[in-house]
């Protein structure tokens, strides 16, 4: 795992207007590739927001309009890009990440484990973790509820992933839970999380934002406030490295009889 550049884009979404969410994402996308990001996460829903009762009109598959803008701006701003959006597949409807790479091709697709309240009445959950190879090291999936389930984040660990990249549309009133989990899941693991939240507000919830790029310290490199921002700052390999020479989790773990 080489140094490298990552992003964490935080904006508002128009709920179900995929022409101006995706016209959002790609200033953010632009702006990030203006200054040599490697890595850009966006927020969760990225194209529709999160509007439960209007899953079923706004799905697509992997092949539809979303992912292949997402594909077209990671080739035109040479860049990696994470988001989520309304997959659908023989009939089920999914919350699905996906990761794109500077080439314009899909590195990995995630389809979220944990579902949040009543997203589990309109979305089906996924069942498998995901990793993918990338020249920066390996590197995982996750969905924002999932930060809260500490097996997520550790069995991504266990298979060698380097980062998390997480996009989220996590709400009031858990602010100090997000920055909390975050921080939780890059300590357990001794690895890196990258996390994007949205702000304003849909038909049900009201987002504070606070994306975060934290280190394997499960310390803050960088954080937005809750306005309009693009979090950047340069992922090193020696932190976790470093980290691990002193104490390593994973090694010390143990199994506990039930």
């Amino acid at each position: 795992m080489k140094d490298f550049k990552v992003a964490a884009a935080q904006y508002d979404l128009k709920l179900g207007d995929k022409k101006e969410n995706l016209s959002r994402a790609e200033k953010f996308v632009s702006k990030a590739a203006s200054k040599d990001v490697d890595f850009i996460v966006l927020p969760e829903y990225v194209s529709t927001g999160s509007v439960p009762e209007r899953f079923k009109e706004l799905a697509e598959p992997i092949s539809g309009d979303t992912v292949t803008e997402l594909l077209h701006m990671s080739e035109k701003n040479n860049i990696h890009i994470v988001a989520s959006f309304i997959e659908e597949e023989d009939g089920q409807n999914y919350n699905t990440a996906i990761l794109t790479d500077p080439k314009g091709e899909l590195l990995a697709k995630y389809r979220k484990i944990h579902l949040f309240m009543d997203e589990k009445r309109y979305v089906k959950n996924g069942t498998e973790i995901v990793t993918a190879e990338t020249e920066f090291g390996k590197v995982g999936l996750m969905i924002c509820y999932d930060g809260v389930f500490p097996e997520v984040a550790r069995r991504l660990a266990i298979e060698g992933v380097d980062m998390i990249l997480v996009p989220a549309n996590w709400p009031d009133p858990f602010e100090y839970q997000w920055q909390l989990a975050l921080s939780a899941r890059a300590l357990d693991n001794q690895l890196w999380i990258a996390a994007a939240n949205r702000i304003g507000a849909d038909d049900k919830f009201t987002y504070f934002g606070k994306s975060r790029i934290v280190n394997p310290y499960g310390l803050p490199e960088i954080e937005c406030g809750k306005n309009e921002e693009l979090a950047v700052t340069t992922v090193t390999q020696c932190i976790g490295q470093e980290f691990k020479g002193i104490v390593h989790f994973l090694k010390d773990m143990r199994d506990i009889p039930k």
